[in-house]
């Protein structure tokens, strides 16, 4: 395991390295739209933590919401996904390993975008560790969703639209942005069965001083739980019949 793990943090780290460009215009990219929600969008105090803490959970949301789809959809164009599939580690624990490593470097991205926008803009942002968990917890469940898509792509091996669909949906619709309350109820409902509006529900009030119930912790803690399994149980059943099918070897 540990073999795997420094061997996919070598070949992120060495593409980082020869790609850099390229994520130094994601990172400049990131900031001007931050900058645009949270100069545009946020009248005091308060609205700007709450936007903080919103697009910070969605930024690494999308993180693990697509970084194993990408990963099958890209071994499967450069034809070495069957490769992967005949390695001793499960396929599920290597997609698992480069999400995780992917998210560090994102992590690492996400502490400079701060501290720029720190600088910038003249503004402290807030922290407590307590967001930690919160956001760990929250992660877990969309991790399922990334799964789902990962699942997708095993068949139909192009999923990038729905990346983006469910990122944005998941921008838009989740609180971090728009206020719950805005939102039309119907949106508003489908909304709160959502793990990442619970997260960010509950960090936002623990940054406000609120406090938090442990019935708060579990609901979030439950609900995270459900779409992580149901992400494995989808992944599982179409990876078996992208077997049955021959689909892996096809792009």
């Amino acid at each position: 395991m540990i073999y795997y793990i420094r061997a996919e943090f070598n070949k992120y780290f060495n593409e980082i390295k020869c790609y850099y460009p390229d994520h130094i215009v994601s990172l400049v990219v990131t900031y001007i739209l931050f900058l645009g929600f949270f100069l545009g969008l946020s009248d005091n105090a308060f609205q700007k933590n709450n936007l903080y803490i919103g697009f910070t959970f969605w930024y690494f949301a999308s993180t693990v919401i697509s970084e194993g789809s990408i990963s099958v959809s890209y071994e499967k164009q450069t034809g070495t996904f069957e490769q992967l599939l005949i390695k001793p580690l499960n396929i599920l624990y290597l997609l698992s390993i480069r999400t995780i490593i992917w998210f560090g470097f994102t992590l690492l991205k996400v502490i400079v975008l701060f501290l720029i926008i720190s600088i910038s803009i003249q503004y402290v942002i807030p922290f407590d560790l307590k967001v930690i968990p919160i956001l760990i917890i929250t992660l877990f469940g969309l991790y399922g969703f990334g799964m789902l898509l990962s699942a997708s792509t095993l068949i139909f091996t192009k999923t990038a639209s729905f990346e983006s669909i469910i990122s944005y949906i998941l921008l838009f619709f989740t609180g971090g942005i728009i206020p719950i309350t805005q939102l039309p109820k119907g949106v508003a409902i489908v909304a709160q069965f959502l793990p990442l509006t619970k997260g960010v529900e509950i960090s936002q009030a623990l940054l406000a001083g609120i406090e938090i119930l442990p019935v708060d912790f579990m609901l979030l803690l439950i609900n995270s739980f459900i779409y992580f399994l149901i992400g494995m149980i989808v992944f599982k059943m179409c990876y078996k019949k992208s077997q049955e099918h021959g689909l892996n070897s096809e792009y």
